[in-house]
């Protein structure tokens, strides 16, 4: 298991990669829209009632929202699941699963989708705009407001995912709005954002396959070290565990944060299934959970 910073360095300014992934068409939605500004409380009367992958149009586009029974009307932790590139909230939600991990966790799950004219546009489907340009970011934000004005979500629980172009959304997203979102974690992201300064510190996590093509082990390599500079000094290098895994290691940052890479043994570009995938998500969550927003 390699464990220096300096080697993978080195790997990554020898490697390239591209954010890619499959896409699918999405049919009609009907209009939903309302806001909710305020970004330490709850909506008056807010809803715990379940709703099973609800589609919702917004700014012409929509969003799929998946709310389990049971969720607490103190609060429930809302993740902000961001599809990759030439993709669509329904292919996103029905590979990562997530929807049945938060039946179990009690938690909100809301699947944006990105503008036609993302970064990687292809035929009409969408992709995410995450250079300097924040215009995707601030419909992620008015996503968030229309879930929350309707629904119990703890202010200090919004938590960001992403794939492969969906994870360099959700780090402009939480870098651009590093004061609002909790944590994240990413699966095989492409090069992180730039032009970005964070207002503060923020829990990250990379994972990545070492059999991707698409995205390199390096450039996801290169996508952590991008949180470990944003969250520096982090040290107190360990092993993090897992199956089936390359590498392993979490870091503990000075600002009481923590940042932490796994990349899995063969794999691929696409999110992964079964067993790793139960095993990956779990992990995610164990840092969404340790990492609420101060």
């Amino acid at each position: 298991m390699t464990s220096s910073f300096t080697t993978r360095l080195s790997a990554l300014l020898a490697a390239t990669g591209a954010a890619l992934a499959l896409a699918i068409t999405a049919g009609p939605a009907a209009a939903d829209e309302e806001t909710f500004e305020d970004p330490e409380g709850m909506a008056a009367a807010c809803s715990t009632t379940p709703v099973n992958d609800d589609k919702v149009t917004l700014d012409g586009r929509y969003y799929r929202i998946h709310v389990p029974a049971g969720i607490s009307a103190a609060g429930a932790p809302l993740l902000v699941a961001i599809h990759g590139g030439h993709s669509s909230p329904e292919r996103h939600a029905s590979e990562t699963g997530w929807n049945g991990f938060v039946d179990q966790k009690k938690a909100i799950v809301v699947y944006p989708r990105g503008s036609k004219d993302g970064e990687t546009q292809d035929n009409g489907q969408p992709g995410w705009g995450w250079h300097a340009d924040d215009t995707d970011v601030a419909h992620i934000m008015k996503v968030v407001a229309n879930v929350r004005a309707k629904y119990c979500v703890d202010p200090r629980r919004i938590h960001l995912s992403g794939h492969s172009n969906g994870g360099q959304m959700a780090s402009r997203a939480g870098c651009v709005q590093a004061g609002f979102f909790a944590s994240g974690a990413v699966y095989a992201p492409a090069p992180p954002p730039t032009g970005c300064n964070p207002s503060r510190a923020i829990s990250w996590g990379v994972f990545a396959s070492a059999g991707d093509t698409t995205v390199l082990e390096p450039v996801a390599y290169g996508h952590l070290m991008y949180w470990n500079w944003e969250n520096r000094p982090c040290g107190n290098e360990q092993n993090d565990g897992g199956t089936d895994v390359k590498d392993s290691n979490r870091w503990s940052c000075d600002a009481g944060t923590q940042t932490l890479w796994r990349v899995y043994n063969g794999g691929s570009h696409q999110w992964p299934t079964g067993a790793r995938r139960t095993e990956m998500m779990n992990r995610m969550w164990q840092l969404f959970q340790a990492y609420p927003r101060p």
